[in-house]
């Protein structure tokens, strides 16, 4: 059995991986991951497989594609039995802790007493407990399912069937709370600790101290649309905004004024951590991982609050990866892609472990290390069960390359970027280049039954073109794709 290093790994939600300061954003500071980043490695071209949630999280703790695996959409749970990384990890000696968000069991039924009875009004958010068997095989739990109220975090207890509820912003108070389960930790055995975060997922609020950008001194990207209009999580009928707690300056600047603001607190709490398994000898092996479940548009193409297609700000997320001893200190690279579904494989081969069969992703253990070995050279992308706010939640399959992007959304619509010469995709080259779309379509169908799609291959290749549809929400909104 080889030394096994305790793996810490912060998750947050709606992280794009372009908004760190050492990945070319001018707008933000990030110190604590440049200098993760600096001492070990950060994947500038790391991807969300199906850039949403639910699936999203079932990817990274199962490494399966969402098609294929434990969570196949954003209404699903982990499958009761369904091996994990925190199974395989268990059988190898771990201890396995969760701490925040998990949004992979919710079960409708699920609350307790004192949230059915609480008086109308009092209570709000989705605050379902997350039954044992939804859990992956975590061991320690205080988590909850997905509140999106960064100020009224409620958490259950390993099996407390009633919320404890927190005072404070979210990312701080999960953040003291990870801080206090390590000074007490006095087992005799390595560590898989998740620290979960919604920010900076809407609502886009922070503390006050937080907020030092000027939003008209903000450098957009190339493909940023401003307009009047707040973002309203899609025009989702009921909304996911909660408006009367986002102050809105009625700009998509303020908007990611206050995305940028979050990311910061962020930083600062992986500063705090940090520096707490740094000073504490017990934790001298340890691997840390700081990644995001998905991007997040914020004026890019004119969404906000958006992510579910296949545009880089949608499904590029940070991937930081630190290890003294065991990742050689690598910077910024941009040599290669990696998914997350590569992210249960290379943390087992991290640990010298072995990888399962049933895991579909790949071991970049050792060029991540910075040793011999690649990266990937294609990553399958793909929106699975879409959850249909509106016209505009497509499912979709597709793919990228070193410099292409392929996409192919249910309607027959057709994406392709040449992502060196059009870095923010403004361009769909799918009617002027059909050879070269032809060629990727193959392609995206091979990797589809290599990674057993259950159907979206007849869509493809049997499709037979979607009826144009009358849109009757009493609310209009931009649909990036027909």
């Amino acid at each position: 059995m080889p030394d096994l290093p305790h793996i810490i790994m912060v998750l947050s939600d709606e992280h794009r991986g372009q908004a760190m300061a050492h990945a070319g954003d001018p707008n933000i500071r990030t110190p604590a991951l440049d200098r993760l980043a600096a001492g070990g490695v950060s994947f500038g071209r790391a991807y969300a497989n199906c850039p949403i949630c639910t699936p999203s999280r079932g990817t990274i703790f199962s490494g399966r594609h969402a098609h294929a695996g434990p969570v196949s959409g954003f209404f699903d749970v982990y499958k009761a039995a369904a091996p994990s990384l925190a199974t395989e990890l268990r059988a190898a000696g771990y201890r396995t802790a969760y701490f925040g968000k998990w949004h992979c069991g919710i079960v409708r039924d699920q609350v307790p007493p004192s949230i059915r009875e609480a008086p109308a009004g009092t209570v709000s958010g989705t605050r379902q407990r997350t039954p044992e068997r939804h859990r992956a095989g975590f061991q320690d739990w205080c988590a909850f399912e997905s509140l999106n109220r960064h100020f009224e975090v409620s958490v259950y207890r390993d099996g407390a069937l009633e919320p404890d509820w927190l005072e404070g912003f979210e990312t701080d108070v999960l953040t003291d709370e990870v801080l206090r389960y390590l000074e007490a930790y006095d087992r005799d055995q390595p560590l898989f600790l998740v620290l979960s975060v919604t920010p900076p997922h809407f609502p886009l609020i922070v503390p006050d101290e937080w907020l030092r950008h000027d939003p008209a001194a903000l450098q957009v990207r190339e493909n940023f649309i401003d307009h009047p209009e707040p973002p309203t999580a899609g025009n989702i009928p009921g909304g996911f905004l909660f408006r009367d707690e986002v102050p809105w300056d009625k700009s998509m600047r303020h908007a990611l004024a206050q995305y940028y603001a979050m990311v910061e607190n962020l930083d600062w709490n992986i500063g705090r951590l940090c520096e707490s398994l740094q000073a504490d000898a017990r934790f001298a092996d340890t691997v840390f991982c700081y990644t995001s479940d998905h991007g997040e548009f914020l004026g890019s193409h004119g969404l906000c609050e958006r992510k579910e297609h296949p545009h880089e700000e949608s499904v590029r997320v940070p991937l930081v990866l630190h290890g003294p001893g065991r990742i050689r200190p690598q910077g910024y690279r941009d040599d290669g892609l990696i998914g997350l579904v590569d992210l249960a494989p290379t943390l087992l081969g991290m640990a010298g472990l072995g990888v399962p069969a049933w895991m579909q992703g790949g071991n970049c253990s050792e060029a991540a290390a910075g040793g011999a070995g690649r990266l990937p050279d294609i990553q399958l992308l793909e929106m699975h069960n879409n959850p249909r706010w509106n016209l505009d939640y497509l499912d979709w399959r597709g793919l990228v390359t070193g410099r292409h992007k392929y996409a192919f959304y249910e309607t027959g619509t057709e994406l392709l970027f040449d992502l060196a010469e059009d870095p923010y995709e403004m361009h769909n080259l799918a009617l002027e280049q059909p050879e070269l779309c032809a060629a990727f379509r193959m392609q995206l169908l091979d990797l589809l039954r290599e990674t057993r799609e259950p159907f979206f291959d007849v869509v493809i290749e049997h499709g037979v073109g979607a009826a144009p549809s009358r849109n009757v929400a009493a609310t209009q909104y931009r649909q990036l794709v027909g």
